[in-house]
């Protein structure tokens, strides 16, 4: 099968590390496969290694070369990408994000897409995923794969041809970068150590992160924070500020990320909502322990989870008794990862991968 990935950018981020490895997991199982970016390259440290990854494994990665934020852009990736299906002839196009979805959206209404036979299908990365109106009127009717079932719950509903598949990753390896990276920010290390992971964002809710944070400034306990500047990046990096104990990191690599989950002592994530965070995975599958905000995606993942803990609101205090509950614990790596052996098969990203490609199949002979 012959298959289009198409996504803005791979500049960071979870659903990009997930496209990643679905699509060597794809590759691995005879798939000719392809990315296309929309948005310009940028050659920075993530994005440079995620693609490497790729063309190492002979996946081709083509960019529409569309520069955010300058519209008229946007007519030479429509064009551009239509000389790359007319070469590529895929069977599938699989989006992935809003943008990617609305992007696709359109050139099927510019070109009336009678240059190619493939199908499209919409990869859901968030619950909710938020759509314009015209990303949705563009797909009123496009198949679509959510990434857990609170994405299905809670994302908007469409006449389409629909599926639940749980997002998978590969275990990490782990290495020992993480004592370069706590040496280079003069983390102290007597302190516990409590780790977040996400761009800096209204999503990812790090208000809240502060706010429990300068609960613990006096407590030999210091937060590190891994991510992407993105629209709400002035309002934090000013209220990280204001605390003592909270280390921004910026993007570090895939590498560098399950080092530092292996070195601290505890994952937190106060999202206001997720689809099904891989960097939540990663911890996981690591043996770290977690705190995760009450939302039914992290709920939904996390209740079952051994030493998991959820807290019972968004409460600053509510936090609080979970993460000295994960940073008390004196087990080993190992001994956690062992408890979780039997929770965490199915978020494996082959079993991923050969469900898309069942999908897929459905779709195509649904024509």
């Amino acid at each position: 099968m012959r298959i289009c990935h198409v996504i803005c950018n791979l500049y960071a981020g979870g659903a990009q590390t997930f496209l990643v490895l679905l699509a060597l997991e794809q590759k691995k199982l005879g798939n000719d496969v392809s990315i296309v970016l929309i948005d310009k390259r940028k050659n920075a440290a993530f994005e440079t290694f995620l693609i490497g990854e790729l063309e190492a494994h002979d996946i081709q990665v083509f960019t529409l070369q569309r520069k955010p934020g300058r519209n008229f852009t946007i007519i030479k990736s429509l064009t551009l990408f239509r000389e790359y299906l007319k070469e590529f002839k895929p069977d599938i196009v699989n989006t992935h994000l809003p943008i990617s979805h609305l992007f696709v959206g359109l050139y099927k209404k510019a070109f009336k897409f009678n240059i190619m036979k493939a199908r499209v299908i919409a990869t859901i990365h968030n619950a909710p995923e938020p759509w314009s109106k015209p990303t949705l009127l563009t797909n009123l009717h496009t198949p679509g794969i959510y990434c857990s079932n609170a994405s299905i719950k809670t994302s908007i509903e469409r006449d389409c041809l629909k599926t639940v598949i749980d997002n998978g990753i590969i275990p990490p390896v782990v290495n020992d970068s993480a004592d370069k990276i706590i040496e280079e920010y003069k983390v102290n290390k007597d302190h516990k150590l409590v780790l977040m992971v996400g761009k800096l964002s209204e999503q990812k809710n790090y208000p809240l992160a502060v706010a429990i944070a300068s609960l613990y400034q006096d407590k030999k306990v210091s937060f590190l924070i891994c991510g992407i500047l993105e629209e709400t990046s002035e309002r934090d990096l000013a209220l990280f500020k204001t605390v003592n104990n909270i280390h921004f990191l910026g993007v570090k690599l895939p590498d560098q990320i399950h080092s530092l989950m292996d070195r601290c002592d505890c994952f937190l994530n106060t999202s206001l909502f997720e689809g099904l965070p891989i960097t939540i995975l990663e911890a996981f599958f690591i043996g770290q322990p977690c705190v995760l905000a009450p939302i039914l995606s992290l709920t939904d993942i996390g209740e079952e989870m051994p030493y998991c803990y959820i807290a019972d609101s968004f409460d600053p205090e509510a936090f609080v008794p979970k993460i000295d509950e994960a940073l008390s614990l004196s087990l080993s790596r190992e001994q956690i990862k062992k408890e979780r052996e039997t929770s965490l098969e199915k978020y494996q990203v082959d079993k991923a991968a050969i469900k898309y490609l069942d999908f897929y199949n459905t779709v195509i002979g649904s024509q």
